[in-house]
């Protein structure tokens, strides 16, 4: 499966790299961006248009990245709690089979001292 995740993101790597290199040109152009608020007017620098693209893909996945942090947290937590969970279950378990065996080798032993000792009847 690793072999397959390696050979999927270099595909996917090239297919990006054939792309910025077909369209070269309109990549490295530089433009402005301007944003007309209501209160008044912001003009962000010129910069080259693959640098917005790399900024907007960045500021999307940090966008994610803190979406999720409160559910990776808790799941975090729920993790930690059945791990403990199946550690004590584990325990008793382990517990439960000493005791067995305890209980069974108990059960031999009485079993040989009744029938080990030979009784002597008397005969008629």
């Amino acid at each position: 499966m690793r072999k397959v995740k390696i050979a999927f993101w270099l595909i996917l790597l090239g297919l990006l790299g054939v792309i910025f290199w077909q369209n070269q040109t309109f990549f490295l152009e530089k433009r402005g961006v301007g944003i007309d608020y209501l209160i008044g007017n912001y003009q962000i620098p010129e910069l080259q248009i693959a640098l917005y693209f790399l900024i907007f893909f960045l500021v999307g996945l940090l966008i994610s990245y803190f979406s999720s942090l409160s559910e990776r947290f808790v799941a975090r937590k729920t993790i930690r709690k059945l791990n403990d969970e199946l550690i004590i279950a584990g325990k008793k378990v382990s517990d439960l089979e000493a005791s067995l065996e305890s209980r069974k080798a108990a059960d031999l032993n009485a079993d040989h001292t009744i029938t080990s000792g030979s009784a002597s009847v008397p005969e008629l």
